[in-house]
């Protein structure tokens, strides 16, 4: 029998053997379990192939341009704001064809044109050029001008505050809060402002818009009584004491009028009233101008235009005062008075809804338009150079075309408006 080795070669011998059998289960440890593997690498970023539609509000407002497309959070604010201006400007160009078609072919029929006039840009054309006939028969001495009863305009107290909380994510919730300068509303209360009654009422205050009795002030028709202190009984340009028939007013209304009445003080509102009211305004609604929110120029561009599009205003009592028509020219004054009177009241609550500032707002709306369709390649690269060509591609895809159509249709909303302004203004030339 073999003996256990002794002394030091015999303990050398069995660190040598007790290494080896180390050295081999590790081995064998390794094996079974497998060598480390290196970390997988980050899979890369795409760009989504899915293209919002440009004529739903909602889903614009949801849709994530940044996740989508791989961009920066300004960049994709800057595209959303874009696309819902050009869904703006499709809304308000197919309210003005249709609303101006109306109002101006009814005038251009009136007073020459028979023809089929096919959009709101020839109506207004025709009416213009019809007008314009119209008021050159007549002889220099001749004047025009309108009395307009101004309605009551109102829209969504809230719309300018959810509008600037969805284009411009950079600016707290804070921030963009759009109070207005004037509410209207039903008042329970005493209302201190102007009351749009429901039905004809005693005014104490001016009457804008026609009074069934005597009045002091500016008729829009027959004036019958005084006209600045000399008997009259037609046309008046001046101060009517007496009865206005077959106009609006803007006047002291001994009677009962119909329209607004601009209260001298706080009272009774049987109807709208437009101002302050000694209790809290019931559904009340902006009646004036949004105080700017603190967002960017690209989002608030598009917030002007959506409370454009939503503006509702009360149609306005219109009359045309031509004075100094005698002889040869009272037909032909009679004719356009007629045409006037009928038309009008359609055009100018247009206007009215529009504002002074809608022309410019549209070409604002424009400009952010189009500033994003020449921004697609800076927009790509914010989300970086791997993505950036197909981002851009995408960006052209989804987009490009699109915005050249509003970019075109917020010239023709331009020209419409300037042609509705076109038939007023020739009207009292």
């Amino acid at each position: 029998m073999l003996g256990v080795p002794r002394g030091e070669n015999g303990l050398v011998e069995g660190v040598r053997r007790g290494g080896i059998v180390a050295a081999t289960t590790l081995f064998i440890v390794m094996a079974a379990c497998g060598s480390p593997r290196p970390p997988s690498p980050k899979a890369a970023a795409t760009i989504s192939s899915r293209c919002p539609d440009l004529s739903k509000a909602d889903e614009l407002a949801a849709f994530d341009f940044a996740k989508e497309y791989q961009l920066s959070r300004d960049a994709a604010d800057k595209l959303k704001a874009a696309a819902l201006a050009a869904m703006e400007i499709g809304l308000l160009a197919d309210k003005l064809d249709a609303e101006l078609g109306i109002a101006c072919s009814q005038i251009a029929h009136d007073l020459a044109n028979k023809g089929d006039l096919r959009s709101g840009n020839e109506a207004c054309g025709a009416a213009i050029k019809a007008v314009h006939d119209v008021r050159a028969k007549l002889s220099p001495k001749v004047t025009a001008s309108l009395v307009v009863r101004v309605p009551v305009c109102s829209v969504d107290a809230s719309l300018m505050t959810k509008c600037a909380s969805i284009c411009d994510s950079s600016v707290p919730a804070g921030r963009v809060k759009a109070d207005c300068e004037q509410k209207a509303g039903r008042c329970d209360g005493n209302c201190d402002g102007i009351c749009e009654a429901k039905i004809a009422t005693k005014c104490d205050g001016i009457c804008n818009g026609t009074c069934e009795g005597t009045i002091k002030g500016t008729c829009g028709g027959r004036c019958k009584g005084t006209c600045d202190g000399k008997p009259s009984s037609g046309a008046c340009a001046g101060v009517c004491s007496g009865t206005c028939e077959r106009g609006a007013t803007s006047a002291e209304c001994k009677g009962m009028c119909s329209g607004s009445c601009k209260l001298k003080g706080p009272g009774i509102c049987d109807g709208l009233c437009a101002g302050t009211c000694s209790v809290e305004l019931t559904d009340a609604k902006c009646a004036g101008e949004f105080k700017t929110p603190d967002v960017s120029t690209d989002c608030r561009a598009r917030c002007e235009l959506q409370a454009i599009n939503q503006t509702e205003c009360s149609t306005p009592q219109v009359g045309i005062v031509i004075s100094g028509a005698g002889g040869r020219d009272r037909e032909t004054a009679e004719t356009m008075k007629t045409a006037v009177d009928k038309s009008f009241p359609a055009l100018m609550k247009i206007l009215f809804e529009v504002g002074d500032k809608g022309g410019k707002r549209v070409l604002n709306a424009q400009a952010v338009i189009e500033g994003a369709r020449k921004g697609f390649p800076d927009m790509a690269l914010s989300g970086g150079k791997a993505t950036a060509a197909a981002s851009e591609a995408q960006l052209a895809k989804c987009f490009d075309e699109a915005f050249k159509k509003a970019e075109a249709m917020a010239a023709t909303v331009k020209t419409s408006l300037d042609q509705a302004q076109g038939v007023k203004e020739e009207a009292t030339k």
